[in-house]
Parts: C-alpha cells; structure tokens; sequence
C-alpha cells in the first residue's frame, strides 16, 4: 500500500497546485473591486493600450513641381478641375528649385493650376491629370 499512497499523494500534489495556478490567473485578470465608498480602482498602468484607429481621408499624390523659369514663383495654387475653391500648394520657388507637394484628389484627380511669378506675370492650366504625370513644369 506504501508505493499507492506514494503516486496517490504526487498526484494530489500535482492537482492542488494546478488548481492555485488556475485561480492566481483568474485573480489577475478580474475586473477591479470597488472599495467601501464605491469608487473603483484604476486598471493597471502596465495593461496593454487599444491602437488608435488611423483616420481615413482621401487619397494623395505626390506632385514634383520644378520652377525651370528664371522669375520666382510666389505662389502655385490649384483646385479640383472645374473648382473654383482652389487652395495654396507651393510657394515661394525660386528659379531652378523643385519642391514635391502632397495633394489630396477625389476619383478623376484632375486640376486646374495658376501660378504667380515675381515680375507680376501668371500663368494657368486647365484638366491636368495629376495622378497620372506627377510633375508640374513651370518653364519660360
């Protein structure tokens, strides 16, 4: 009966202490307490924070604008094609610089362009797919 009791009380051993694992486990992962005036604990600082969601917007374009004229550029401004609500994308540039703007677009991605130089002159271009050349070359 000895060598019985012997795998009986290894047994009984490997089973309590399975069983105090189990609950310290479940312990930690419980929800936090309230005190006796009701207030409850803040979570612990070492728990693991949610992501924040990224915000979706509409889609961009990286455009090269290359100032190739000999006047600079004071201001390149540039709208939905058709829009009348055009926006500042790049300026001042001086002659021979490049700058890479970003540019949000909607499903056609085309625009209308007007820039305006130094010496008082400007310049204007309708229906530029923008998606699709990526560069604006301002030349003489």
């Amino acid at each position: 009966m000895s060598g019985n009791s012997g795998i009986s009380w290894a047994f009984w051993g490997l089973l309590a202490g399975a069983l105090l694992a189990t609950s310290a486990a479940a312990a930690q992962a419980a929800a936090p307490a309230a005190d006796a005036a009701g207030a409850v604990a803040a979570p612990d600082a070492a728990a693991p924070m949610k992501a924040k969601p990224k915000k979706v917007g509409p889609p961009t374009v990286d455009v090269v604008v290359s100032n190739k004229r000999a006047v600079t550029l004071t201001a390149l401004l540039a709208s939905a094609s058709g829009s009348t609500d055009s926006k500042k994308i790049a300026g001042p540039l001086e002659p021979g610089k490049t700058v890479v703007v970003h540019l949000a677009h909607d499903k056609a991605c085309m625009f209308d362009v007007h820039g305006v130089y130094a010496d008082g002159g400007s310049t204007d271009a309708t229906g530029l797919a923008l998606c699709k050349d990526k560069a604006i070359n301002l030349i003489e």
